[in-house]
């Protein structure tokens, strides 16, 4: 397949369209959907990619909430500081890392940036309070941003019209 239009033109395009997630009253992170887009070249840029990035997406968001409530409510019990940090993330990733041998969240790339990803929109603070709560709303915003990607991925080889070489 030859493209019609040059992947940089449809790629910087989409990339300035991507930008309209941050719009007030959405604020999706676009960095998160960054890091999903390149997921979608990351695992061959092919829609059989969705297969891989989007279930392996949860464990690693959900993990990564875990730790987060877990630092929080060990906080509170006087479990403070770098001692509490070490010990919960090194919980959530060996449980990270078990989740990768299920051949359906094996993905890892999606999974730990997923991780990384709601562990950043924690710390930035910019995700919206929801009824859920703000560890869940972060969760939340974190995993929307990070699927938006891929659909950006697909977008960036649907979008240059391909046709059959002669």
């Amino acid at each position: 397949m030859k493209p019609r239009i040059p992947i940089e033109v449809v790629v910087g395009v989409l990339g300035g369209v991507s930008c309209l997630v941050t719009i007030s009253g959405l604020g999706l992170p676009v960095w998160a959907l960054f890091i999903g887009w390149a997921w979608y070249f990351a695992l061959g840029a092919v829609p059989s990619a969705f297969k891989q990035i989007v279930p392996a997406v949860f464990p690693g968001a959900l993990l990564a909430a875990a730790c987060i409530w877990l630092m929080d409510v060990f906080d509170g019990l006087g479990f403070t500081g770098m001692p509490n940090m070490i010990v919960f993330v090194a919980l959530t990733v060996f449980l990270l890392m078990c989740s990768l041998r299920i051949p359906i969240f094996s993905a890892s790339l999606p999974a730990f940036n997923a991780y990384s990803s709601m562990f950043a929109l924690y710390a930035i603070g910019s995700f919206p309070d929801l009824p859920c709560g703000p560890i869940l709303s972060c969760c939340l915003w974190a995993v929307i941003g990070n699927l938006l990607g891929p659909v950006f991925g697909w977008l960036s080889i649907v979008l240059q019209f391909p046709k059959k070489e002669e």
